[in-house]
């Protein structure tokens, strides 16, 4: 009977500690004090000095925006090839270089081609020769045809003779145009104003068409590519005007709608939407961007937030009531909006004048 005593004795012990424990902690909490709701009166009213500020609490209708994330794209891009095999003899530019068009971008190895031409060259000379020797033949029978000294045939045959000739000679000198035209792909040239992003080969390696050596892109054609809900993307439209933030650049920045693309992507059921971006050289492909579409606005109470009393934790404001009066009103704010006012949450309605502390 006594271990019994004993173990009950404990046990009681055991629950009135806890008793107090909890006792203690909803003392600390304040669960036993009077609490002050937000918008109550708490301080006793004076008279408000005829000199100090006041302003009257106004309400505004905010837009309300829904944020979309995506990234920097360019829709033009361009990958350079080279259109003969060649060694590469010298690069003129590194990625992130700006380039305009009808720059130099790589020299080829250009010996082989140069021995092209000339070799076209003495073929059309040549050949010019024998053009004029076989004309002069012509002229040569064609005299003695009419002095009856030669016969048709062989007026026939010179005939013959002249006419390849010519026909040789305007073969090699397309073959020689070619030939130049060959050697201008000794030089690669930027196709249109652009930034290099990608350096795919280096002096000495053999370059060949199936392999670009350069891929640019315009950054006149930057865009902020993002994925936008189904539900929201049916409300857009091209030209729609949108602010657009990009992190990297600590920037806002507005730009028209350019295209939408009709397909959502399988499974997130977001739409593509790409909305164009002003120039700026600090602006690059892959950098993390943010849309702001409207959806909407609401009422938001605002106030100057140098009429804010910080006590502590604690929000307050001078409240002067039609007597002049001037109390101190417990109030919870929400965000600044940029322009030197804060929201109010609770604690003031539209049409109170508040005034500001000294």
């Amino acid at each position: 009977m006594k271990q019994y005593a004993s173990f009950a004795i404990k046990i009681l012990q055991g629950v009135v500690a806890l008793v107090v424990l909890i006792l203690v902690v909803a003392w600390m909490s304040g669960a036993f004090r009077d609490k002050v709701a937000p918008g109550k009166v708490i301080v006793a009213g004076t008279k408000a000095p005829e000199s100090a500020q006041t302003v009257t609490v106004r309400q505004e209708a905010i837009p309300i925006f829904e944020e979309a994330s995506g990234s920097v794209v360019a829709s033009t891009r361009i990958a350079i090839r080279p259109q003969i095999r060649a060694r590469i003899k010298n690069i003129t530019v590194r990625a992130g270089d700006e380039v305009k068009a009808g720059d130099v971008l790589i020299y080829l190895d250009d010996r082989d081609l140069k021995t092209r031409v000339a070799q076209a060259q003495e073929a059309l000379e040549s050949a010019k020769a024998m053009a004029v020797a076989a004309t002069f033949e012509l002229e040569r029978v064609t005299k003695l045809v009419e002095r009856n000294v030669q016969t048709q045939r062989d007026l026939d045959r010179a005939t013959a003779d002249a006419e390849s000739a010519q026909a040789n000679v305007k073969r090699l000198e397309q073959a020689v145009e070619e030939a130049n035209v060959a050697l201008t792909y000794a030089q690669i040239q930027a196709t249109a104003d652009g930034r290099i992003i990608d350096r795919l080969a280096e002096p000495g390696d053999i370059a060949s068409p199936e392999t670009p050596i350069f891929r640019m892109y315009d950054p006149k054609t930057l865009q902020l590519e993002a994925g936008v809900r189904e539900s929201l993307a049916a409300q857009l439209r091209i030209g729609q005007e949108l602010r657009m933030r990009i992190d990297a650049l600590n920037a806002e920045m507005t730009g028209e709608i350019e295209e939408i693309v009709p397909e959502s992507e399988v499974g997130s059921r977001l739409f593509r939407v790409k909305i164009g971006l002003p120039e700026e050289e600090r602006l690059y492909t892959g950098m993390f961007g943010r849309v702001f579409i409207p959806v909407g606005s609401r009422e938001k109470t605002l106030i100057p937030s140098d009429y804010i009393l910080t006590v502590g934790q604690n929000k307050f404001v001078l409240l002067k009531d039609a007597d002049g009066f001037q109390t101190r009103r417990l109030i919870t704010v929400g965000d600044e909006t940029g322009d030197g006012l804060i929201e109010v949450l609770s604690g003031l309605e539209g049409g109170d004048e508040i005034v500001k502390p000294t």
